[in-house]
């Protein structure tokens, strides 16, 4: 289960342009106050920045420096060390973003990937002393970006990468975030105290470095931290970025400056929401709604711990960690932010807590009509899900099986699925909502390439076994294509990958690039 070793690959290029930020907007942030849903962790955690999982829960540390997974509903376990890891893990110090479900973990003794239950040395453990990391982000396919004191670096696959400046390396890293850069691809954002820089690729080598075009007076005192908000079908994503007196938002019409009249201390962002420490306040942006909220209720001063893309924020006040909303969290199991799906027909269950118990729950795609699932047809959680209510969202095909949402309406592209909770009747009744953004290409015509839909499956679940050395070796495009019949089969036949099978939408992934010509 270790993950195969893959050499460091250094000095992709990259040429610096200048770029005028074409007139700045400024404001006062106004934001609308919410009561606070509060849920207590029954762990004692540190205030160290950790990672939240949009099912619920996460990895944390807690004060003896252990990481541990945490659950939707509250329960948790100390996450191990593999077996056959060179290097034992030290006590935890962080946890940084990897993907939807794993994470970077930083211990006294190297990095570690936290990941299939495990904490798994990566092959490029050596390279990077932990004592230097900065931060992560997660870009499309899963490409992770980590800052550390050394210089920038691109993970995919377990291949590290250092993207240089002109043969430089890029030091003094302050902050980092993925989103629109000013040409309107996906690019990524990082700050070196009062400079912040966007870097945009052009191919899958080549990057255009920009400067931001802010004033050395608007980035005063240095970027603190930077959050990324991810495309939806209506937008393609913007950039938030913190320096000690205002806040900054980037979309692809220009820079605008937030006064906040008090201080910004942190931001953190997942999916389509971003929450601020700011002062002694808690702040929540809905990309969506286009709005900025402030939680009230709050027993003390927070500090920003996570967030995740179900739009809850992790806080520790004093000497307790709670989870923070603005209602009772509505999840989505079945599909995650920003997922690729390649199946007309998936399972989706909605997983919400069993207290206060709702009285209405409907979900539909986009603007379009809602299909109500009945209340009493909830099924209540056991074990990690004990005390949640789930509900399959197509219904049940029979006691213990249910029937997939069909997706076969949608056109290939970017969608919203949208889970509405309703609690209590009338007047009186309250809502909770999970918008949970995804791509679909699921129709005949749509071409599978390599790089783009299969690569990222091959690098995170074959490239481990099927590394240099063995039979068949399976780490390039080329390889691929002389093994492909017989990859489709293994995997449809759920043969391998050896670990465990991919979930449906891989395999359908995998047969539909074969059947379709095994694109590059």
């Amino acid at each position: 289960m270790t993950l195969a070793a893959r050499g460091v690959a250094l000095g992709v290029s990259l040429s610096l342009l200048l770029w005028g930020c074409g007139g700045q907007v400024s404001e006062a942030l106004v934001p609308t106050p919410f009561d606070s849903t509060l849920t207590e962790s029954t762990l004692a955690l540190s205030a160290a920045p950790s990672f939240a999982d949009e099912r619920g829960g996460g990895i944390f540390v807690d004060l003896a420096g252990r990481v541990v997974r945490m659950r939707a509903n509250g329960s948790q376990g100390v996450i191990e060390a593999h077996p056959q890891n060179p290097v034992l893990p030290g006590p935890a110090e962080a946890v940084w973003a990897l993907g939807p479900y794993s994470a970077l973990v930083s211990t006294s003794r190297g990095v570690f990937v936290a990941d299939t239950g495990w904490l798994i040395s990566p092959p490029w453990q050596a390279t990077l002393p932990a004592a230097g990391f900065k931060g992560s982000t997660v870009g499309e396919n899963g490409v992770g970006w980590l800052a550390h004191e050394q210089g920038l670096y691109r993970l995919e696959g377990g291949l590290l990468t250092e993207l240089k400046v002109e043969g430089a390396s890029v030091a003094g890293l302050t902050a980092l975030a993925v989103g629109p850069a000013p040409d309107g691809v996906q690019g990524l954002w990082f700050a070196q105290g009062e400079s912040l820089t966007s870097a945009s690729p052009t191919s899958r080598t080549a990057w255009t470095v920009r400067d931001s075009g802010l004033s050395a007076k608007d980035l005063a005192g240095g970027v603190k931290a930077m959050a990324g908000i991810t495309a939806s079908k209506d937008s393609p994503g913007e950039v938030w970025a913190i320096t000690p007196h205002a806040l900054f938002q980037f979309t692809v019409l220009g820079w605008r400056r937030y006064e906040l009249g008090r201080s910004p201390r942190q931001i953190m962002s997942s999916g389509r929401v971003a929450w601020l420490q700011a002062g002694d306040g808690l702040f929540r942006y809905d990309a969506d709604a286009q709005r900025w909220t402030e939680a009230k209720g709050l027993p003390a001063v927070p500090t920003l711990v996570a967030v995740d893309a179900a739009g809850v924020a992790w806080v520790r006040v004093g000497e307790k960690t709670y989870s923070v909303s603005p209602g009772p969290a509505a999840r989505l199991v079945g599909l995650f932010e920003n997922m690729r799906v390649y199946e007309p027909e998936l399972p989706v269950t909605g997983l919400v807590p069993a207290t206060p118990a709702p009285t209405a729950l409907s979900w539909r795609f986009d603007d379009g009509q809602a299909h109500d699932v009945p209340v009493m047809n909830a099924a209540a959680g056991t074990g990690p899900t004990a005390g949640l209510l789930s509900f399959a969202l197509g219904g049940q095909q029979s006691a213990t099986e249910q029937k997939p949402v069909s997706f076969a309406t949608l056109e290939d592209g970017r969608h919203t699925l949208e889970l509405t909770v309703t609690y209590g009747e009338g007047a009186a009744a309250t809502t909770s909502a999970r918008r949970l953004h995804f791509e679909f290409l699921g129709s005949a015509s749509a071409v599978l390439s390599f790089e783009r839909d299969i690569r990222p499956l091959s690098d995170g679940r074959c490239a481990k076994c099927h590394a240099a050395g063995t039979q068949p070796e399976l780490r390039t495009y080329e390889q691929w294509v002389a093994n492909a019949p017989a990859i489709a089969t293994a995997v449809r036949d759920r043969r391998m990958p050896a670990d465990g099978p991919l979930d449906p939408a891989g395999i359908l992934a995998i047969q539909r690039w074969v059947n379709g010509g095994a694109q590059p």
